[in-house]
């Protein structure tokens, strides 16, 4: 029912952000574009097979909005982290029908707010993704957020290819049964990806650059 679709790295700013990703990764990553709604803007880069790595950050031209930002990064200590450094904020997945999806969820039992699909856009691309009104990720930052494209080429396959491509995600959460279960229900069956209960999240993704070498990226932990 649903498969990974992207890495969301943020920062405090998108200078700083794909400053840091390029250094990490040894690639240049392209702007992509602003998101109107949100007030945000990113860059963006194939990561190889349907997938992509976005760096995400708040626009500081956009106007003043009442609308939570995605990624909880209107959320007072996803700002202080991100302003100590860039760091992963969510892993994406998508879905053929995000309604369904989190129709599912709700008759999972799971207590906790999987929110609503809106509406977003970037240019002429257009898409559904699953917002709470707070904002934040669901399951303290471990859970996937859910995307649903137009029914037609994947988008990564427009973007620009350095031959990057994204072999693993580990989620360590004190939530590992909930997401498990998540996960499951949802038809999530990906040998790339790897869940243990820990005491505090962190999530590390892992890929190969061009040269062949492995490199992974380590969200910085944050305590639930």
């Amino acid at each position: 029912m649903i498969e990974f679709d992207h890495i969301a790295i943020g920062a405090s700013n998108l200078t700083d952000g794909v400053d840091w990703v390029e250094n990490q990764l040894q690639v240049k990553i392209p702007f992509g574009g602003k998101h109107g709604k949100m007030g945000t803007h990113n860059h963006v880069l194939s990561s190889g097979n349907n997938t992509y790595l976005e760096v995400l950050a708040k626009d500081p031209l956009a106007p003043p909005s009442n609308t939570p930002k995605w990624f909880g990064l209107d959320d007072p200590k996803v700002e202080l982290s991100l302003y100590k450094a860039p760091r992963i904020i969510g892993w994406v997945c998508r879905s053929k029908n995000i309604n369904r999806t989190l129709a599912v969820l709700e008759d999972l039992g799971i207590e906790t707010d999987f929110g609503k699909p809106i509406e977003m856009s970037r240019g002429n691309l257009k898409w559904k993704f699953s917002l709470r009104k707070d904002g934040l990720i669901p399951l303290w930052g471990s859970a996937p957020i859910f995307i649903e494209w137009p029914d037609s080429k994947h988008v990564s396959n427009h973007m620009t290819d350095e031959g990057l491509r994204f072999k693993r995600l580990h989620i360590a959460t004190p939530h590992e049964n909930a997401l498990q279960n998540l996960l499951w229900t949802l038809d999530f069956n990906d040998d790339r990806f790897s869940i243990d209960k820990a005491r505090d999240t962190c999530i590390t993704a892992t890929y190969q650059l061009k040269d062949g070498r492995e490199v992974s990226i380590n969200q910085r932990k944050t305590r639930n």
